[in-house]
């Protein structure tokens, strides 16, 4: 029976999820900056049987398209570390929540990104060329601060480590590698030597990828 709204939907899967879960009379509102995500979202919908009770929003976060204190709770999954400005944006999670709402967020943490067996020096020079993909590649550390100045309560923050051994996370390593390249502030060969030494790892039974994602929720005062 709830209100809720999923900022940075994407194809809408925890939107679909959602709007399961809160049943015929809460309406769950999917929100993303990309068109496209919000027609697979719809979609997604539609095959799960539940496009009833799910409406979707073209939004950057800059204003929410909704009246203060229309929700009763807003998620967020690795999308605050895209939006310009992180608090102002938390401040529109915090207008458009009832007293008493809730907001969660989860986020990444590239710079706590460890990847076995590049050297640490290495990955970290890796990492910091392709941080210009994300307008807040350090964003998991900061929510929990982000939160408070954004005027919540009652914040709880936790950290899950996702240990990858079979390479699901490969993809993404490989994604940095072409948004390092982009950003012309790395050598290629120390780029390449990243991948290689990652892919290498994966074929010898050696590959270890973590990837720690900070969850932080957070009450409207009453």
């Amino acid at each position: 029976g709830q209100t809720v709204a999923d900022f940075g939907c994407g194809p809408g899967k925890v939107a679909v999820e959602l709007a399961k879960r809160v049943g015929p009379t809460g309406p769950v509102h999917a929100i993303d900056i990309n068109a496209g995500f919000l027609e697979i979202a719809n979609e997604n919908a539609v095959q799960a049987g539940v496009s009833d009770r799910l409406t979707n929003h073209q939004n950057d976060g800059v204003v929410l398209p909704f009246s203060d204190n229309a929700l009763d709770r807003v998620t967020a999954r690795n999308a605050i570390m895209y939006v310009d400005d992180p608090v102002a944006t938390l401040r529109e999670f915090y207008r458009v929540l009832h007293s008493g709402g809730l907001a969660h967020a989860i986020d990444g943490d590239w710079y706590m990104m460890v990847a076995e067996p590049v050297e640490h020096d290495l990955w970290r020079s890796f990492v910091k060329a392709a941080a210009h993909a994300c307008r807040n590649a350090d964003m998991g550390r900061k929510l929990f601060a982000n939160f408070s100045d954004a005027g919540f309560q009652d914040l709880r923050v936790s950290v899950i480590a996702n240990v990858d051994t079979s390479g699901r996370l490969l993809g993404m390593v490989r994604n940095m590698a072409k948004y390092a390249a982009k950003s012309g502030t790395l050598e290629q060969t120390a780029i390449d030597e990243v991948v290689t030494k990652v892919e290498e790892a994966l074929t010898n039974e050696r590959y270890l990828v973590v990837s720690p994602q900070f969850v932080v929720t957070g009450r409207k005062s009453s």
